[in-house]
């Protein structure tokens, strides 16, 4: 199911991963922040989320400077990206796809009911965040 229909009884789960780059799945700001008070509704008052990024700032690469720079014109977080999946003649609907900073995570959950409790770097830009309730 896709993750804006995830909607379970209340304390239904202690943990929710969000690994692969799944924080993504959260698609910009604003529904990131709805579907994170949907998580804070279904999970146990101890539950925790652990979620990882790529945070695209890091990179030198012109062309994804260029993209990052475009979505900034267009109102557009930085690492918000717009795809869909193609196999043969299958084709999902278009969806947005974010990826984030830490500072922009931490602003994204900022008044939500969650925090960062511990960042785990890697050598590369991804990066993963435990985010426990506040």
């Amino acid at each position: 199911m896709a993750i804006e229909d995830a909607n379970y009884e209340e304390d239904s789960f202690d943990t929710i991963l969000m690994m692969g780059n799944n924080f993504g799945l959260f698609g910009n700001f604003e529904k990131a922040r709805v579907l994170l008070g949907n998580f804070y509704r279904m999970t146990s008052k101890d539950a925790v989320i652990v979620a990882t990024s790529n945070d695209v700032y890091k990179t030198s690469n012109p062309l994804h400077l260029k993209y990052q720079e475009s979505n900034r014109k267009r109102g557009r977080m930085s690492g918000q990206i717009r795809f869909r999946v193609r196999f043969r003649q299958y084709s999902t609907p278009w969806y947005d796809y974010l990826m984030v900073s830490k500072k922009e995570m931490e602003e994204i959950l900022q008044d939500t009911g969650w925090e960062v409790k511990q960042y785990i770097d890697s050598e590369m830009s991804y990066y993963i965040a435990i985010i426990e309730k506040t």
